[in-house]
């Protein structure tokens, strides 16, 4: 009895419905405007992160220290390069909390916009690779543009739900329009579990 209760049974809920491809592929490849920074770069700013993320690199804090260095000048860390292009947090908590989605017209935003109505709206992050160009500085004015580099053409099954992986790369230059760094980012649009929950016999 025991053996034929844990037998793997079969799958008795309705066939689940694939994406249709078309929908995504005119996007891909397609970027955003260079969105302007809410703030320029600040020696403040630079401390605070310091402070909170305990790193004590007198490269980013110590003037004297820093002017002995190639660069003459105190920099900011390099992962902070997200930090003046991000929503502050007004924009941030519209966002989030009521659903206004800046820059609507972006093309991953669009392109999420049709996920999100074919039932992929559940999000995470799954791989994020930054490369390093040239240093920030005080002063600087960062901005930043997303472009669309991939979208899965078919659905993997994942703890998450069922999902596609959508790859998006960000290009982020200063005042100068030179290129201060280039990042890769992953997530995964999926399908919450309760939405596509397969039901087994008995």
């Amino acid at each position: 009895m025991g053996k034929e209760n844990d037998r793997i049974k079969p799958f008795s809920g309705p066939p689940e419905e694939t994406l249709d491809y078309s929908k995504l592929e005119g996007f891909i490849g397609k970027s955003s405007p260079f969105h302007e920074p809410h703030d320029e770069v600040t020696r403040s700013d630079i401390r605070h992160w310091c402070e909170v993320m305990q790193d004590p690199n007198p490269m980013y804090t110590d003037e004297e220290y820093a002017k002995k260095s190639k660069y003459g000048g105190i920099i900011a860390p390099p992962a902070m390069v997200q930090t003046w292009s991000l929503d502050d947090m007004h924009d941030a908590l519209q966002r989030f909390v009521h659903g206004n989605q800046p820059f609507k017209e972006d093309p991953h935003n669009q392109l999420f916009d049709v996920l999100d109505s074919e039932g992929y709206n559940g999000v995470v992050a799954t791989a994020q690779e930054q490369t390093y160009l040239r240093p920030i500085k005080p002063g600087d004015v960062i901005r930043g543009k997303i472009t669309l580099a991939r979208v899965s053409k078919y659905d993997h099954f994942t703890r998450q739900g069922i999902g596609r992986y959508v790859d998006i790369l960000y290009t982020f230059v200063n005042q100068h329009d030179e290129e201060i760094c280039v990042e890769s980012f992953r997530v995964l649009k999926y399908k919450p579990p309760m939405d596509t929950r397969r039901l087994y016999e008995g």
